[in-house]
This record gives structure tokens, C-alpha cells and sequence, in this order.
């Protein structure tokens, strides 16, 4: 699972119409992409059901960085020069002959110490954008239960780990990795929100909230894992207990354009307070920069919701 022979087979398929449809492929899993989606769903068509589906990718992202650099894997692209790569720099050392033999062989104790040893950040495993993909998927399904997702979410992560390992960015081991790992936080999180009944009760209460308030117990495990992921989802579950305890969920528009407009303006404030999250730096202090973080996410939020409130894109049910 760690070694380029699939990446080689894949690539013997090469040409330009391919190739750039697997970066769009790929593109499907940034950052940028995905909150597009996950904040267009939560302030756009049901915030109830985008809080959930928030925190599942939340989760992910945060459990998928957190092993990135624990386990700090190498790329393909970082050990063999043969790999075709218009999208990333390949290596300008190639210690391909040092790569495992075996399907179920790990890399070396050698190959390693080269890697993680060479001022360069690899973090191959698991793969940020196969975790990503298949937790979105999973929790779609699950919140709106129609098939034509369920398709599309099939086709969708095939495809993604399939361009993965076709663009030179991963190994198998890596993509299958970041599959399970996403299998894993989503089957978890959708089976705690089944058994607080989140999604149907109408007078919310501790139990009911557990979505919302367990990230909190990673609070304590501040210098292991990215703080600014952690802020944003404790910032934005904060900001929606509040909301919900003082006006209950808001209902959006029925017109088209106030929803998209409610979206918007929701996506341009988180957006920009990402950028100001991973600008902060009080590594002095990392219980600072989480409270740092959170503040900023729950003013955004709120600000959010009475920016719509106030335009009249959305009313709160009574």
C-alpha cells in the first residue's frame, strides 16, 4: 500500500483532458471548497441539520491534521523522481529503491529518518482530502436521506481517492487511511446525534446538545492538536446554543436569493475570520489562542445571524 506501483499504472492512462479532471477532482476537497458547501447548507437550507454536518467535518479536519504531523509520512512526489507531476515539485532526490516490496509493508526505518530529516514538510498520511470527502458524504446522507446523494457521494470518493494517488499526492495506504478515518468520525458523531435525538427534539437540553458541547473535551489537549480548528468549531457550537436556547433554530426564506444571500454573508465573515485564525500565533500561550479563536468565530456567528435576522433572510421558529 506504500510503494508507486498503483501511481505508475494509473499514469500509463495520461493525457491532458484526464489529468485536469482529476485536479478538479481534487480541488473538490480543499478547504475553501468544502466550507462553501457546509456553510451554504447551514445558513442557507437548515441550520439544525448544517450544525451537524459542521462538526463532522470539523472533527475530521481536526483528527486528520493531528495524525498528519504525528505520523509524518512522506508523499510519493517526495520519493520518486519517475512520478509525472505538473501540480506538484517532485524530489530532486530519488530513493524510490528504499520504497516497501510488499503490499502490506510499511516504509523503512531508513527511508524514514531520510524523509523527516530533510526541512520539508511531507505529512502524506492519511489523506486530508479522502477523510474529508467521505465524512461530507456520509453525513449528507444521513441528515437528508435522498439517493441521488447517496450516488453522487459513491462517484464522488472514488473518484477522489482515484486522483489522489493519480496526481502523485498519495499512496494507496494514504487514501484508504483517510477513507476509514472518515468512516470512522462520521459513524461516530451521526450515532451520538441518534442517541441525543438532536434532530427531533423540540425543547433542547444537555443531552440533546451533545454535538455541540463534547468538542470541549479536547480543551485540555491544547499542544497536540491545531488550535484554530478547534476554536472555530468551539466558537461556532457556543454561538448556536445561544442563538437556539434564546430564539430557538432560524427558518430561512423561501425565495431563492435570501437564501443565497444569508449563505454569503455567513461564508464571507467565517472565511475571513479562517484567515485571521491561522494568522494568530501566542505559542507562549496556547489556551490564550483557543479563547482567541473562539471569541472571534462566536462574534462572527452571531454577527451572521442578526445581519440575515436584520434583512429579513431568515425568522426563528417559536
Amino acid at each position: 500500500m506504500f510503494n508507486t506501483d498503483i501511481i505508475h499504472f494509473l499514469q500509463q492512462f495520461d493525457f491532458p483532458v484526464l489529468y485536469w479532471f482529476m485536479v478538479f477532482i481534487s480541488i473538490l476537497g480543499t478547504t475553501p471548497i468544502i466550507l462553501t458547501i457546509v456553510l451554504g447548507i447551514t445558513f442557507g437550507i437548515d441550520f439544525k441539520k448544517g450544525l451537524v454536518l459542521v462538526n463532522i467535518i470539523a472533527w475530521t479536519a481536526l483528527l486528520t491534521t493531528t495524525l498528519k504531523h504525528q505520523v509524518d509520512f512522506p508523499r510519493p512526489l517526495d520519493i520518486d523522481q519517475s512520478i509525472n507531476s505538473n501540480y506538484f515539485q517532485a524530489t530532486d532526490t530519488d530513493i524510490s529503491a528504499l520504497l516497501p516490496q510488499s503490499f502490506f509493508e510499511s516504509f523503512s526505518a531508513e527511508l524514514l529518518n531520510q524523509t523527516r530529516n530533510d526541512n520539508s514538510d511531507h505529512y502524506g498520511f492519511p489523506s486530508g482530502h479522502a477523510a474529508i470527502q467521505v465524512a461530507l458524504w456520509m453525513g449528507l446522507v444521513f441528515l437528508f436521506k435522498k439517493r441521488w446523494i447517496a450516488i453522487l457521494g459513491i462517484v464522488i470518493v472514488v473518484l477522489t481517492l482515484i486522483s489522489r494517488m493519480y496526481i502523485g499526492h498519495h499512496f494507496l495506504g494514504d487514501v484508504l487511511g483517510g477513507a476509514a478515518l472518515g468512516l470512522i468520525v462520521s459513524f461516530l458523531l451521526i450515532l451520538l446525534v441518534r442517541k441525543s435525538k438532536y434532530l427531533h427534539e423540540i425543547s433542547h437540553q444537555f443531552t440533546s446538545f451533545s454535538i455541540l458541547w463534547v468538542p470541549a473535551i479536547l480543551i485540555p489537549f491544547v499542544n497536540y492538536i491545531p488550535l484554530w480548528i478547534l476554536g472555530s468549531m468551539v466558537g461556532l457550537n457556543v454561538s448556536a446554543v445561544l442563538i437556539i436556547l434564546q430564539k430557538n433554530f432560524p427558518v430561512f426564506h423561501v425565495i431563492l436569493w435570501k437564501r443565497v444571500l444569508s449563505a454569503l454573508i455567513a461564508l464571507f465573515l467565517i472565511l475571513a475570520s479562517v484567515y485571521l485564525n491561522m494568522q494568530i500565533d501566542y505559542s507562549a500561550s496556547p489556551f490564550l489562542e483557543l479563547l482567541i479563536i473562539s471569541v472571534i468565530n462566536f462574534i462572527v456567528i452571531i454577527g451572521a445571524v442578526s445581519i440575515s435576522n436584520r434583512l429579513n433572510l431568515i425568522r426563528f421558529r417559536f
